[in-house]
């Protein structure tokens, strides 16, 4: 259903519904263009976020590198006891423990070197390969879309200023037609009113090509944003997915020490209570300047 004007209004009620109904459409164009805005900053934050999870992972990666480091030189006495507690197993196997493992600190020292440089190799390859994905195919699709919703408004202004002026024209008509009906007067032969008429007709055909011109425009805004979410949202998910399980692939498979690999295929792992929301939340407000920082830097220590 669009706007449509009669040939000329004999009522105050056609005029109002048809106002009613631009109206309605102007402001819900203004809408979609903010939530075009929106969903713009929002997708690119999440490819931010994308890119610097490779670096903040490595730099985890390195952080835990430098421990075992320090205990590889520490000069402790070794052993080669393989017994190994996971954490939240209590004080009992710590107890148990008297030396340090050489074997396993250097296991773990060179396990993180490797888990660090398999997440450089992911930044380079996989991080490229999707967030490129995702800016080609969906963030270059929404400024296509917001830019058609700026046309659509740009068009609904100049057909506003229209409709003012028809409105305008049409009580001015409408006043000299009460106030002859309250003397008596015949109108027939007032130039006044007849310019008056002539002004009305005109704005109401200017006011209705450029209705017709919005409507259209509306109508295939609207048409495409449907095609536009249809056909993005798969994109946008299979990239989310396909990045993530990449990473998840690289921590299973990194030399990590054992008890560590396949985390992934354990469907009921705990997480140590970490909210997931709350984890979020927090790393919304980072910023990656995509370089160690200064605390997470290699130590030289070999």
């Amino acid at each position: 259903m669009g706007n449509k004007i009669s040939g000329v209004f004999n009522s105050k009620t056609d005029n109002m519904a048809v106002s009613t109904e631009f109206q309605y459409r102007y402001s819900a164009m203004k809408k979609l263009k903010v939530s075009y805005s929106v969903l713009s900053k929002k997708i690119s934050g999440v490819v931010i976020g994308m890119e610097c999870t490779p670096q903040n992972l490595r730099d985890v990666g390195t952080g835990y590198s430098n421990v075992w480091a320090c205990l590889k030189h520490s000069g402790a006495s070794g052993g080669s006891s393989r017994r190994y507690s996971r954490a939240g197993e209590g004080e009992q196997a710590r107890a148990n423990r008297t030396k340090v493992d050489l074997e396993f600190v250097d296991e773990s020292y060179h396990g993180f070197q490797t888990f660090c440089d398999a997440m450089s190799d992911l930044k380079a390859r996989a991080c490229a390969k999707y967030c490129n994905e995702i800016r080609i195919k969906v963030m270059k699709e929404v400024s296509v879309q917001l830019l058609a919703t700026e046309h659509v408004l740009s068009q609904g202004k100049k057909t506003e200023g229209c409709r003012r002026r028809f409105t305008k024209a049409v009580r001015k008509v409408s006043r000299q037609e009460s106030a002859a009906a309250k003397k008596g007067r015949d109108l027939s032969g007032s130039k006044s009113y007849m310019k008056a008429i002539a002004n009305r007709n005109s704005r109401e055909n200017m006011y209705s090509k450029e209705l017709e011109v919005f409507d259209q425009l509306y109508e295939e805004v609207m048409v495409a944003s449907q095609e536009f979410c249809s056909s993005t949202t798969d994109i946008f998910l299979d990239c989310i997915v396909g990045y993530y399980r990449e990473i998840v692939t690289v921590i299973d498979f990194a030399d990590t020490p054992g008890s560590s690999r396949f985390r992934s295929h354990v469907p009921d792992m705990a997480l140590h209570q970490a909210s997931g929301a709350e984890f979020c939340e927090k790393a919304a407000g980072l910023k990656c300047d995509k370089k160690s920082s200064p605390s997470t830097e290699p130590l030289n220590l070999d």
